[in-house]
């Protein structure tokens, strides 16, 4: 009978729940127009992975999770800031922290790399690249923990998540809080990137937010059906990439994964566009 090694089901477990997460987050981020916001989180958490190596004197990842989480809500901070107190439009904020935090990044990896203190590549490659082999047991219950939180958030705030996502003026002039939602969801958006780093990587990351999400809009106009789908797209991809990288060590499960997903989306375009035509 055909089974799965224990290692690899733990592999799979803690991918398929990055991928269901970051699909369900996306879908909002991609309502809000956010892909690029997104990228530049993930690039940003780069330093925070750093310093999170740094403290715990190796690797740790709920120090490096939680440096990445700093370090990413620092950047969403001043993505929102600059506009405000300059005349820097928000594209070229955008562009700017990012290339500002992942240089930091690249720079605080190749100290930490050269110091002899930690000793070789100190693991940085699957914050860079996705490298689900590593996730150990422990570092799947962190992952799970984490994804229950930002489940548990969306259904709690679902009804103001979507008025804020579809129409944000309305719900300001009855009064509601729509800036705590906007920066709540900044927030899961920020924990759906930071979990994503070690299985995705920083490159990868963006992608396995926004492409689930752009498919299952493909499918469906219904939110809560679109929610779905993309954390079953995305699950799916991701635990799929993670596989064909265990099966065969040369193929990058970040890659791998971003890969499926676009197959996903060039699969439901082909499908609607043939179906508007017979209609």
């Amino acid at each position: 009978m055909w089974s799965i090694p224990y290692n690899t089901s733990v592999v799979l477990l803690g991918t398929l729940l990055v991928g269901a997460t970051a699909g369900v987050v996306g879908t909002f981020a991609l309502l809000r127009r956010r892909a690029l916001t997104g990228d530049a989180l993930a690039h940003a958490s780069l330093p925070g992975v750093c310093l999170g190596y740094v403290l715990a004197s190796g690797r740790s990842l709920p120090l490096q999770f939680l440096g990445a989480m700093v370090t990413g809500l620092l950047a969403v901070w001043l993505i929102r800031l600059l506009p405000r107190i300059s005349r820097t439009r928000s594209e070229t904020a955008v562009a700017g922290v990012l290339g500002v935090f992942f240089g930091a990044g690249i720079v605080l990896t190749r100290l930490i790399q050269n110091s002899g203190t930690f000793g070789g590549r100190a693991g940085f490659d699957a914050f860079l690249f996705g490298a689900p082999a590593s996730l150990l047991i422990q570092d799947v219950y962190l992952i799970a923990a984490v994804c229950l939180i930002v489940i548990l958030s969306i259904w709690i705030t679902y009804r103001l998540s979507v008025g804020v996502a579809f129409d944000t003026a309305f719900l300001e002039v009855q009064g509601l809080p729509t800036n705590q939602i906007d920066w709540l969801h900044l927030l899961l958006l920020t924990i759906a990137v930071v979990v994503g780093l070690p299985a995705i990587g920083v490159v990868m990351i963006v992608a396995l937010l926004i492409t689930p999400a752009a498919t299952a809009r493909l499918c469906s106009n219904r939110l809560w059906v679109i929610l779905w789908l993309a954390a079953m797209l995305g699950g799916i991809a991701s635990a799929t990439g993670a596989y064909l990288s265990s099966v065969d060590a040369r193929i990058p499960a970040g890659a791998a994964a971003v890969l499926v997903a676009t197959a996903f989306f060039l699969l439901s375009l082909a499908a609607t566009s043939f179906l508007r035509v017979r209609e």
